[in-house]
């Protein structure tokens, strides 16, 4: 599903007497007129046997609404999770996913919710999270809840087809079928079909998916009983003299396996028993992937030879932004805004306000110049295909844009008003600071899968590790360790020069050009980073300082006289990292195909790639990826750890399924052998 060129459409509401709201469109209140709070709990929790599931529950716990109107499901939900953390299991995680097509605006949500005092708290958790009206999934998580929301702004018919599961219980909600009929349709009944049964043990009759909905409507009960449903008329609530509510019995069967009906790789693999893992890496991409399993319960080990944070993420700032793309790339803007979005209210939990109270980022706004000719093209044609929150990103002129950087400039730009920098260094100090998680310097020379079923990791000084699991978030160097893996990744060297900022103009943003520069912190201003392909040089050079000195001249005429005047002299030293990327320039996340057994798997695709077989697709058991996040690591880190999390743990995915396999590891090694690029041994 791509990303609306216009942003979602906030509901029209009428508001009664007593605060209660009511759509406009649909002519429907969104609570019962006796307690909507009341009723939410007893047709959704109650009819779905909720808490008293999840007192023995382990893992996470999947829920799918359609509808989420004021999130007043969702936050009652949450009240009753909260009550059962004491006796629960502590490796539990609720995920509960919701589809809006209309969704309230954060002044509208904090309205409506104020006529329910006792979810106050959990209301103005929510209102600080919730995403802008931007069409497409928002991943939220509050991991010392141990629960996460994935909101869906879009149609439930756009929805349904890019969520995964497993789903544990469904509720069925959004205004009645007479109101709004065109939702109540085939097409949702039948993704609740393969959205129930599409993991292993689900498709094996285990962990029934439930059923709970306010209407009794004929055609809603007709809908469930054709897509395998058991379902009940029910005493409904208050004034509703009968509801429905059940679970998936596959009475239609014999149902066909879950690779019959999804994209084979997209499936999650059976659920881990263990709770041990290993994360070869200590850059953002290990770091966060680190945090994500300590949050779910796992005990984490963390390898990385040089320590924390010592390659390409050891700088002392980095942007935390990202560049949408102005043409139909439509799933490399979907990923990246889901993950700057995400970002954002992530490094709020870990390293606190971006006002300048924290010394570890802030939130000092990206402006993205117009330098050239064809950067203002290509920004002007971004402004006339999509329309996006002028809190997102909006364009400006020159005027504008030089009282944004502190300094005259040449032209206008695009400015993220959000945005910021942080230091990446410090950002994996604090995400590795955490009781799960421990740290071992060491060079891990080769892996190997051992008679035990684990992975064996052979050290550079002789010792080894054995690990039931294993992610590798070594940037480029995971094709040394991966050897017969299809890793068709490149290394590009980039080189920071740091300038003195009493010498410099005034600067109150990250400002991209050519380069791209942070206000100063702890003394310097850095600068950078060059772009050297097939070049491993790790010391510092004068050519590149000269090169980054170069492109202040996109920075306006004090910062192009600064470089014709002063020149190198301005420079105060300087860092040399490595970046990973891939050839889509996306990063690869999820399981580690092996390479002949899908080779010979999938081979008749080589013939028709839409002739994909109905087969489980091999992979390296318990291996797992998290590579290529180039130099936008800040900002597309946190959700790959989230996305790479999910899959480890069997939980349903935070984003699409198009994302998820635009990510997926194996996507080279599918294109080159549909296109006769890799010979099968």
């Amino acid at each position: 599903m791509s990303v609306s060129n216009h942003s979602p459409s906030a509901p029209e509401l009428t508001w009664r007497d007593d605060g209660q709201p009511v759509s406009s469109q649909f002519d429907d209140p969104y609570f019962s007129v006796d307690n909507g709070l009341e009723e939410s709990r007893y047709v959704f929790l109650h009819n779905n046997g909720l808490p008293e599931r999840w007192q023995q529950w382990q893992g996470p716990f999947t829920i799918i609404e359609t509808g989420f109107g004021t999130g007043l499901n969702f936050l009652m939900t949450w009240q009753s999770w909260r009550q059962q953390q004491n006796t629960a299991d502590p490796n539990r995680w609720l995920h509960f996913t919701s589809i809006e097509k209309y969704p309230m605006t954060r002044e509208q949500l904090i309205k409506a919710l104020k006529l329910w005092p006792e979810l106050e708290d959990l209301a103005e958790q929510l209102a600080e999270q919730y995403p802008l009206p931007v069409a497409g999934f928002h991943h939220l998580s509050w991991p010392q809840e141990r629960i996460s929301l994935t909101l869906v702004f879009a149609d439930v018919h756009e929805a349904m087809p890019q969520l995964s599961g497993p789903v544990h219980a469904w509720y069925l909600d959004g205004f009645a079928p007479a109101k709004n009929p065109d939702m109540w349709s085939e097409a949702l009944f039948r993704n609740m079909r393969r959205l129930s049964q599409q993991a292993p043990q689900q498709y094996r009759g285990e962990h029934c998916a439930s059923i709970a909905t306010f209407t009794a409507a004929g055609l809603v009960r007709r809908g469930l009983l054709g897509a395998g449903f058991s379902v009940s008329r029910v005493p409904g609530y208050g004034r509703k003299r009968e509801m429905l509510a059940g679970s998936f019995n596959q009475r239609c069967g014999p149902e066909l396996p879950p690779h019959n009906l999804n994209k084979p790789w997209l499936l999650n693999p059976p659920a881990q028993q263990h709770k041990q893992i290993c994360v070869i890496g200590a850059g953002i991409a290990g770091a966060t992937t680190a945090r994500a399993l300590a949050e779910r319960g796992y005990q984490v080990t963390v390898i990385d030879r040089n320590g924390i944070a010592q390659g390409g993420s050891g700088n002392p700032q980095g942007g935390l932004y990202v560049k949408l793309a102005a043409s139909d790339q439509a799933i490399h803007t979907d990923f990246y805004l889901a993950a700057y979005l995400f970002a954002l209210p992530y490094m709020k939990h870990y390293l606190g306000a971006g006002d300048g109270s924290s010394p570890y980022w802030q939130q000092c706004g990206v402006l993205q110049l117009a330098y050239d000719d064809k950067e203002a093209q290509r920004q002007q044609k971004f402004a006339n295909s999509r329309s996006l929150p002028e809190a997102l990103v909006r364009l400006v002129d020159q005027q504008q844009a030089s009282e944004i950087a502190g300094s005259p400039q040449n032209s206008g730009g695009v400015f993220f008003p959000a945005a910021g920098w942080a230091s990446p260094a410090e950002t994996c100090q604090q995400l590795l600071s955490h009781p799960a998680i421990s740290i071992q310097q060491q060079e891990v020379a080769a892996i190997s899968r051992n008679e035990n079923a684990q992975w064996s990791l052979q050290c550079s000084d002789g010792s080894s590790l054995n690990t039931p699991a294993l992610v590798i978030a070594t940037a480029h160097d995971a094709a040394q360790l991966l050897p017969d893996a299809y890793l068709p990744v490149k290394q590009i060297r980039g080189q920071l020069s740091y300038l003195d900022p009493q010498q410099t103009p005034e600067l109150n943003t990250v400002l991209c050009g050519r380069s791209y520069m942070a206000p100063a912190r702890n003394g310097k201003l850095c600068l950078g980073a060059t772009y050297n392909l097939k070049d491993d040089e790790t010391g510092l050079r004068d050519s590149d300082h000269q090169n980054n000195i170069d492109h202040l001249q996109d920075f306006g005429p004090q910062w192009h006289a600064l470089a014709q005047d002063i020149g190198l002299t301005a420079v105060r030293g300087g860092r040399v990292g490595f970046r990973c990327t891939t050839p889509d320039y996306l990063p690869m996340v999820g399981e580690v195909p092996d390479t002949q057994a899908f080779l010979q798997a999938f081979s008749p695709m080589v013939r028709n790639a839409k002739r994909i077989p109905a087969l489980a697709a091999p992979n390296l058991p318990g291996l797992w990826l998290n590579i290529g996040l180039g130099s936008r690591g800040l900002a597309s880190a946190p959700l790959c750890a989230e996305l790479l999390a999910a899959r480890i743990t069997g939980d349903a995915l935070p984003l699409s399924q198009d994302i998820a396999e635009a990510l997926w590891p194996g996507r080279f090694l599918l294109r080159d052998m549909v296109r006769r690029k890799i010979a099968q041994d």
